[in-house]
């Protein structure tokens, strides 16, 4: 439940930007990085305790499952453009989500999953439901504990490695969703928080990569929740700060419905 904010905001304001700027050159793609590869020196964790070790890092199950709705607060930023907004996010257990961006002149962006159906109303594209793959993900990004059911999720998952985010060493694990692409998680090796998730979005524009980052973990409630996501794509970058986060919070079930014509 702690990355809905930014994985809701990035589907989005990817999308949202990208069609924006679909005019400017795209910037030759970077060198490929190598892939992850075992030491021979270090035996690996399996799945199971890397995501034992990152679920106590959070808080533990019981505090994560206690809470059942959240309300978060946040700004963003669209570099280079240079364009800022505010975010508001409102989240309902088992997998009801609402977000909305308000981006300096464009407008106001919704975005919302009623645990059915997907629905945005965008300035840019014009409003439209979700189908296919691009519901399936909003679908499993929605998971409100996420932290609780990532073999759910995820059927398959594999340990490929360590590799270095930033300063630190992380376990860099594959894990693919039902009908989806694999996606890459990076969990810390000292602390156990997930440090960086690498996915394929998909989007109307059709498939995007985009890396997040997540840093400056905060507990409230018992909880960790990355404060600052940076969200990098192959022609902008997005950051993401929450500023306000409250938990269990009273949400009217009607704000995750479509609106009626």
């Amino acid at each position: 439940m702690k990355l809905k904010l930014t994985i809701f905001l990035t589907a989005f304001l990817m999308i949202s930007a990208g069609h924006v700027f679909a005019q400017k050159p795209e910037p030759k793609p970077a060198a490929k990085a190598p892939e992850a590869k075992p030491s021979p020196a270090v035996k690996l964790p399996t799945v199971k305790e890397i995501l034992d070790k990152y679920l106590q890092a959070v808080g533990g199950r019981e505090a994560n499952e206690k809470i059942q709705t959240r309300s978060m607060k946040g700004t963003v930023e669209l570099a280079p453009m240079g364009i800022k907004g505010t975010a508001e996010v409102f989240q309902s257990a088992p997998d009801k989500n609402y977000s909305k961006i308000t981006l300096n002149g464009i407008g106001e962006i919704i975005e919302a999953y009623d645990g059915k159906v997907a629905w945005t109303i965008n300035p840019i594209q014009g409003n439209r439901d979700k189908t296919g793959d691009e519901l399936l993900q909003t679908k499993i990004a929605a998971n409100f504990h996420r932290e609780t059911n990532f073999e759910k999720l995820y059927p398959k998952m594999e340990v490929k490695g360590i590799e270095k985010i930033g300063d630190k060493e992380a376990y860099a694990v594959i894990a693919t969703p039902a009908g989806l692409e694999p996606q890459t998680l990076y969990f810390d090796r000292q602390s156990g928080l997930l440090l960086r998730e690498d996915a394929t979005m998909v989007s109307p524009e059709g498939k995007i990569p985009v890396k997040s980052f997540y840093e400056d973990y905060r507990e409230i409630d018992g909880v960790k929740i990355p404060y600052k996501v940076r969200a990098v794509l192959p022609q902008f970058e997005i950051t993401t700060i929450v500023t306000e986060v409250k938990n269990s919070v009273k949400i009217d079930e009607n704000l995750f419905s479509k609106p009626k014509p």
